[in-house]
Formats: structure tokens, sequence, C-alpha cells
């Protein structure tokens, strides 16, 4: 069992410490860099030629990051930072003997993500980063990150986990001389949450990053074989005496919007108006608030035919959603789509209408009213967070086709959705969270309530560390339901060796998923990973990554057999910076209790004995024309089913300003077997059917942007998914999980073929006018089309697909940040 053999490690690493732990190596200890207060900004222009600089203290021992670890770096870097009343200050000086090989391109703001901790970077260009953390707590850093284009990127860290859509108003200014390049950096407190009392120490990271040569940089030497970034950051002293201006910005927003769709017949226009507001109720706590949100010009999610039992989980892309919610991660209870999405009963109408109704509306959005959520740190290290969301009542419409009458039926009442965090910063860049989540029906007596617990434990060296997460939910209503969820892993975090031994559990009635997301339930899965990683260069290799894994499920209730599978990975890092990769996938033969989609346990299909396999290869991205080549093969050892794809990915990049990519993908399931439909035979017993189908799946993509400048830019993706399902025979399930004699092809008179499009268009002109500020031009055109009848091939579908009913919509938002500190000067300035 691998709780017992985590146990027995356990009481390894509390008797036999220093036997297990090696010790921190001398470049380990703690580094400061000391900040100096100066009265007078400087100018952000790039140039650091304001005397203010000049009282500043220079740091210049850089190490390589990557690739070649612990290194001295191929050029100089110097840093220094100064601060105020109002503002941090960092001023970089990036050495480099040859100015025109300085990357440079133009891109998206927020363009690295997670890529950094990868070595690699989305923006072709030279890079520099500063990571501070004012509470100094080993776990939380907020990364300002800005390109020799100048264009800028601001990511929130949180241990391994980031936050990429979070998004600061700083500013910047960069050039190019002939010594290399200059970054000028102001980063306002507002931008920043801290202690009441100020710590004298902030943790803090220096990066650069030379992109010709895929070189990282830092000032403090990071160990690339431990594990995470932020646990290894080093110091930046003598932060004191600061007196920073009250934390209140208002962005209010106006928007058009010019629409067409096709149940309305004809175009339609409106206009709309709201506000987000931020206030700092102190330097650690912000209140964010949304008043009569706009998400129109949110980019269409990525739609596909779902075949499978359980529900897609979509990409949030509402901004209210995306920024600052890191906290409300904890615990794993929480998917924001669920606040303002689907209607939870949008099922009813077509239940309650009668023979001569027909639905005429069934709205498949419930609309938010407002949202607020209050989020921040107190001096001894506890992150407490509320949310709170209302959305109003959704309704159906169902017209009687005889009389014209028209009936309401409510799809879901009037909800309040709840949300509180608390996540205790512990020593040893560990920690341990407590999350609430609270949905209310105000209409139907329905509650769910859910609490978790998740949590990190680590040694002081960071090479071991245990993890886990517990949940519970319970529901409400006419008949009350409660179930418990939980997860424990205790792993290895350092060397070219590591492990992961890890148990998860979920009851049969644990069910989270009116705030939260949960694939299926009813597990009791244990898993074994094994790591051996080479991360300094060697022969033609920069870094080489292994692990095989091993993975064994059952039900939880009752405990029966589901699956095993054992899994191989391995990518290769070359020094042309290509990269190849394997993976491979074995299963025996498998019981699935999900997809006869029978209530109960009692009915199963066996998922016969599988291999399968996928590899990939991808060029040097920093090149003009780089390309991503994917392929994937698998057999089953019954029926004849067998899966094989492709993908293909060139990138093309025509200069700084302008670059294109295009996305092809194929996909084949050759007699996939699956659930058809259910129902009760003569003899009053259930009876499922399932069916043998070919199910085809072609995906085309392009995405564009040209960049004016790095403050506006021009973008454009178009997605063309197309999947058709091609029935060949149907099977009786019997209850042990084989299939009986076929049916016939005709059984279901050939009503059960699919052919489904979603082909979309975003286009969008983005102004940042001024930080924080932007205009935006947005023009959308969704199709979306489903049929019995498969076309002859792709390009008479698409044909078919283009004449088909369209959903346009095209709108203009102009959006302005007023910060609290301009608002009052220039009040003082008109009354004077």
């Amino acid at each position: 069992m691998i709780i017992r053999a985590i146990g027995h490690l356990l009481v390894l690493l509390i008797l036999f410490p220093n036997s297990l732990f090696a010790q921190q190596q001398d470049q380990n200890k703690e580094k400061v860099l000391e900040a100096v207060k100066n009265g007078k900004p400087p100018t952000i222009d790039g140039l650091l030629d304001d005397t203010t600089w000049s009282k500043a203290v220079t740091v210049s021992d850089f190490y390589q990051y990557q690739p070649y670890n612990k290194r001295e770096p191929s050029f100089p870097t110097e840093v220094k930072i100064i601060y105020d009343d109002q503002a941090i200050y960092i001023g970089a000086r990036m050495y480099d003997p040859n100015p025109d090989s300085i990357y440079r391109e133009l891109g998206n703001r927020d363009f690295s993500g997670l890529a950094r901790t990868r070595g690699l970077s989305s923006l072709n260009a030279d890079l520099f980063s500063v990571l501070l953390n004012p509470f100094n707590d080993g776990v939380n850093m907020l990364e300002f990150t800005v390109s020799a284009s100048n264009v800028q990127s601001d990511i929130k860290h949180i241990g391994r986990r980031t936050d990429a859509a979070w998004d600061a108003v700083w500013c910047t200014a960069t050039s190019i001389s002939d010594s290399g390049w200059v970054a000028e950096i102001q980063i306002p407190y507002s931008s920043l949450r801290f202690p009441n009392q100020v710590k004298e120490n902030w943790g803090l990271h220096l990066f650069r990053h030379i992109r010709r040569y895929r070189e990282w940089d830092t000032w403090k030497y990071l160990d690339v074989k431990q594990q995470g970034i932020v646990n290894q950051a080093g110091e930046m002293s003598g932060i004191h005496d600061i007196n920073p201006p009250l934390r209140l910005s208002l962005t209010p927003y106006l928007s058009g919007y010019v629409e067409k769709h096709p149940d309305l017949g004809s175009w339609t226009s409106n206009i709309r108006g709201g506000m987000d507001l931020k206030y700092g109720i102190n330097e650690s706590f912000t209140l964010d608030m949304t008043l009569i949100p706009d998400f129109g010009q949110v980019e269409t999610e990525d739609r596909v035919l779902n075949l499978s039992p359980y529900e897609v989980r979509y990409q949030e892309k509402r901004p209210f959603f995306t920024e600052g919610t890191e906290l409300f991660n904890k615990g794993n209870i929480f998917y924001s789509r669920r606040i303002g999405g689907e209607p939870s009963a949008i099922g009813r109408a077509e239940e309650e209408a009668d023979s001569t109704q027909v639905v005429a509306e069934n709205p498949t959005e419930t609309r938010m009213i407002n949202a607020t959520k209050i989020s921040g740190r107190t001096d001894n290290g506890l992150g407490i967070g509320f949310l709170n969301a209302l959305t109003n009542e959704a309704q159906a419409i169902l017209r009687d086709t005889l009389t014209g009458d028209k009936e309401k039926v409510t799809t879901q009442p009037f909800t309040n959705y709840n949300m509180v965090v608390l996540d205790q910063s512990l020593k040893n860049n560990s920690y341990v969270s407590l999350a609430n989540t609270n949905v209310h029906h105000f209409k139907g007596n329905y509650t769910s309530n859910v609490t978790a617990t998740e949590f990190k434990l680590a040694n002081k060296e960071n090479s071991y560390q245990l993890t886990g997460s517990g949940a519970i939910t319970q529901k409400y209503s006419d008949k009350n339901h409660f179930g418990h969820a939980y997860h424990l892993e205790l792993s290895r975090t350092t060397g070219n060796f590591r492990f992961e031994l890890a148990q998860d559990v979920e009851t049969d009635s644990y069910d989270p998923n009116d705030m939260g997301y949960d694939r299926r339930n009813n597990q009791f899965r244990q898993q074994m990973e094994l790591e051996y990683n080479i991360y300094e260069p060697f022969g033609p290799f920069l870094s080489w990554y292994n692990n095989i894994d091993l993975e064994y499920s059952q039900l939880y209730n009752p405990r029966k057999y589901q699956s095993m599978e054992a899994r191989m990975f391995s990518m290769a890092n070359f020094r042309n910076h290509s990269n190849l990769g394997l993976f491979v996938n074995w299963e025996p033969e498998s019981h699935d209790y999900f997809e006869p989609r029978v209530d109960g346990w009692d009915w199963k299909y066996k998922r016969p004995r599988r291999t399968s396999s996928r590899f990939w290869y991808s060029t040097d991205n920093s090149k003009n024309l780089s390309l991503r080549l994917e392929g994937s093969y698998s057999k089953s050892a019954k029926y004849g089913k067998q899966r094989y794809g492709f993908e293909v990915s060139p990138n093309i990049r025509f200069s700084d300003r302008f670059s294109v990519n295009y996305d092809f993908g194929y996909d084949m399931s050759l007699n996939d077997i699956g659930y058809v439909d259910d129902g009760v035979n003569g003899n009053g017993d259930v009876a499922v059917t399932f069916g043998k189908r070919d199910v085809k799946t072609i995906t085309n993509s392009l995405r564009s942007s040209y960049k004016f400048s790095s403050r506006d830019l021009l973008n454009l993706r178009i997605r063309h998914y197309w999947r058709t399902v091609d029935y060949s025979n149907f099977y009786p399930l019997q209850q042990e999980g084989d299939l009986g004699p076929a049916l016939g092809h005709d059984t279901f008179g050939g009503d059960k073929n699919l052919s489904y499009n979603a082909l979309t268009i975003y286009l969008q002109y983005l102004w940042h006018f001024s930080p924080g500020s932007e205009l935006s031009v947005v023009w959308k055109n969704n199709i979306f089309t489903s049929t019995r009848d498969i076309p002859g091939n792709y390009f008479n579908n698409l044909d078919r697909t283009l004449k088909s009913d369209h959903i346009n919509s095209l709108s203009v938002k102009f959006i302005y940040y007023l910060d609290y500190r301009y608002l009052k000067r220039g009040f003082g300035m008109f009354m004077n």
C-alpha cells in the first residue's frame, strides 16, 4: 500500500534527517541587495542618466541558470534599486558587445506565462525580470518582466503555480546602445501588497534572458536540480520608513455593440457601461469589485463535440475571474465558469414542454449582476480571500404552436456564490490552507456547501515534501447528500533522481460541482512516479527528462477494479534548441463504470487491453521559421479498435512586428466503441446500447499578430473544428461488460450519425494608450452546426458550414484607468 510506504518514509525523515538531506551549497546561502531610499524619482526613459541613480548600490554578480547552471554569464549585467514613498525603481544595464544581435520582437502583453521556468519564452526577444516578495515567505512572488522592445509581462507565482492573467499597472522604458540595452522600471506600491509593518528584507530575484543563446542568468544562484524558483530567492534589504499613498483606482468602461443572431433575424445594437474598482483596505488587503460587468469581447471558447460521459472543462477568459484569483485555487474546489455559466436546470424547458409547445428561448448563460473579491496577507503570513457573486434568474420561454401563448420556465433562480479562503505560510516554504464555497438558490430550497484543505510540508533543504488536500461536500435540498475526498503525496524534489507516491480518494457521493469542477467521483487510486533527469549539457543534449509512472484505480464504493496503467515519458532538449519527446502507455483490460451512463455501479463496459504511443519534435522557435510535429497511434486487443493522428504546426516570423502560426490536427479513431442510448426493454429491465463507429476530427487554427508598436497591435485567430461520428453497427451492452450480438446498422434508422462544426473568427485591434487604459475594437463571427448527414469531404463540409447561419458581433470598448494619486493631483490643480 502506498500509504504504508509513505508512513515508513516519514519515519525515516523524522529519525534520520541528516542522512537523508544533502547539505545546502554555499551558493544557496542568503544573498542580499541593498535598496536605497531617494526623495526624487527618476524619469522613466530607459537611459539611467538621472543623478538619483548615482546613489544606488550596484550588483553585477550573476550566474547562469540555463543552459550551463552555475557558470559565468556570457555578458555582464548591472542592476540598481531605489525607492521612495510612491514606488520602487529598478535600473538594469544588460551589456552586449553585439547590440545588433539583441532580439527585440514586439508582441502581446503577458507573453511568457510558465515559459521561463522551462528555459523558454514565447516572445522572441531579450528580457529582464524582477521578482518581488514583500512578505519574504518563500512561497509567493510577483514577477515584472520587460523585453528589449519594451513589451511588458507580469505574473504571480504561488509556489510552483503561476497566474499569468494577473495584470498590474506599472511603467517601463528601454533603450539600445553600442554597449547593450537598458531597462528602467517603476513599480508603484498600488501594484504591490506588503505587511502593515513593512519588512526591511523582501524576497528578490533578478533574471536576464539572452535570447540568441537561450541563456537565463540570475543574480541569486538557482540550483537547476532543486524544484522551484520562489523557494530559492535572495533578499532586498533597506526598505524602511515608507508612507505609501491610498491605494484606490477606478476603471470605468463604455462599450457599444452591433450584433446579429440567427434567432433574432436582424441586426441589434446596444450600449453598455460599468466599472471596476480596486481599493486598498490597508497595505496588505485589496477590495476588487466589478459592477455591471461586460464580457462581450472575450474570445469564444474552443467548443468541441463531447462523446464522453464527462463534462468538458473550458478555459476561463473573463478578466475579473482570471486576475488575482490565485488564493481561490486553494483546495481545488473553485471553477469560476460556474458563475454566469450554463443554468443548472437548462434541460427543464424541454422536460416541461407539452405536445403543443416548443422551446422558443433557452439562455445558455446566466447573467452576472456583480462580483466582489477581497484578498491579502497579514503580517504573520496569513492569506485571506473572500469572493461573492450574484447572478440573475434565468428563464426559458415555451411557445404554444396553436395559440401563440408563451410560458416562462425558470432554469436557474437568483443565485448567490460565496468563497472564503485562509492560507497560512509556514517555515521551509510550506503552507496550510482552508477554503469554503457556498452556493444558494433563492428559490427551491437548495444550498451547496464545500469545505476543503490543502497543505505542503517541506524539510529545511526543500528536498522532500509532503503535500495533500481534502474536501467535504454537503448538499441541502429535499434530500441531503454528503461526500468527501482527499489526496496525499510524498515526493523527493531535488537531484537527478526524484519520486512521487500518491493516493487519491473520492467517495461516490462527493460532488463539488456547484462551484467547482470534478470530472468524476467514486475513485480509489494509487500512483507511483519515478524520474531521472539530466540537467547539465552533455554530448548533443542540453537536458534530458525521463519518468516512469504506474497507476492502479478502483471504485471507492463498491470496491471494484477499474484500471491499471503503466506510462513512460522521455524528452530531450538538444544544443541546437530543438527537442524530441516520446510517450508510451500500456493498459490491461479496464472496467469503465461511467460510459454505460446508468445510475448505480452494477453496469460496466470492459475496455480491451490497449497500447498507445505519442511522439513530438520541434525545431528552434527563435528562428524565423520553426515547426512542431506530433504523431500518435494506439491499438486495442478487441473489436479492431485503433486510433492514429498527427499535428503539424509551423510558425513564421516575417519581422519583429508580424508573425503567423498555423496548426493542423487530424485524428482518426477506427471501430471506436461507445454509448449510444439506454431505456427499458419489454421485460421492464434496463437496456443499454453501444455502437461501433469511426470518429474523425480535423482542426485548423490560424493565429496572426501585427504589432504597430509595443502598445498597439492587431490580433487575428481563426479556428475550424470538424468532428464526424459514423456508426457501422449497434450492440446491446451486457451488464457484466461485454457486447452482445450485433443489432444491425439500421437499428436507429441512421439518425445517430453526426457531423459537428465550430468555426470561430476573432479579430481585435488593441491600443494600450496609457498604463491600465485601453481601447479595443473586436469583430467576432461564430458558426456552430450539427447535422445527421456527413459531407463527403472536408471542402464540401466547409462550403456548407460557411453557408450556415452566422453569429456576428462588432464592438468597441473604452477602458480608462483612474488612480487616486492622479485624481488628487488633478483636483488640487483645478482648485488652485
